[in-house]
C-alpha cells in the first residue's frame, strides 16, 4: 500500500493521516539510530515494479518531498531492505541499504548493498544456492 503518516494528537483532537508518496511500499524501515517519534527524512522498504507482481523491488521515499528512488532487477524477489550507517555518518542516509535478494531462475540468492544516498549498487555477494525468501531483514555488528 501507500506509505502514510498519522498523527494522532495527545490532546484529543481528531487524528488524521497524509500518503508521503505516490510509490506504493511494504515493510518500511527507517535508519535504526532515530529513536521513535525522532524526526526522520527517508524510508526504506519492498515494492512491486508493475501492479500484481510479487514484491520485485526495493524503494527509498523521502517523505519530505515524496519523490522516490527505486532499485530493480527484472526476475528477482528482494528481501526486507536494513539500511546499515558507518561508524562516523552524519547525513541520515549516509550508509548503504542491505538486502538479500531471491533469483528463482537461476535458483540462487545474493546479498545486494546499495548506496543509500544514491540508491545505486555498490556490490553484490551471490550464494552459490537460493535462500528461501524471508519476510523481515535484521544487521548486526
Amino acid at each position: 500500500g501507500h506509505l502514510r503518516r498519522y498523527r494522532l494528537p495527545l490532546d484529543g483532537g481528531s487524528a488524521s493521516s497524509t500518503v508521503q508518496s505516490d510509490e506504493r511500499l511494504e515493510l518500511p524501515r527507517i535508519h535504526d539510530g532515530r529513536a521513535t517519534a525522532q524526526p526522520y527524512r527517508y524510508v526504506y522498504g519492498v515494492g512491486t515494479h508493475e501492479m500484481g507482481n510479487f514484491t520485485d523491488q526495493l524503494v527509498k521515499i523521502d517523505v519530505e518531498s515524496g519523490a522516490a528512488q527505486t532499485w530493480h532487477e527484472a526476475g528477482t524477489h528482494p528481501g526486507e531492505p536494513v539500511f546499515v550507517p558507518p561508524p562516523n555518518g552524519t547525513a541520515e542516509d549516509d550508509g548503504v541499504v542491505l538486502s538479500v535478494v531471491l533469483d528463482p531462475d537461476a535458483e540462487r540468492s545474493f546479498l545486494l548493498v546499495l548506496d543509500a544516498a544514491s540508491f545505486e549498487e555498490r556490490a553484490r555477494a551471490p550464494v552459490p544456492h537460493a535462500i528461501p525468501f524471508g519476510f523481515h531483514g535484521q544487521f548486526f555488528e
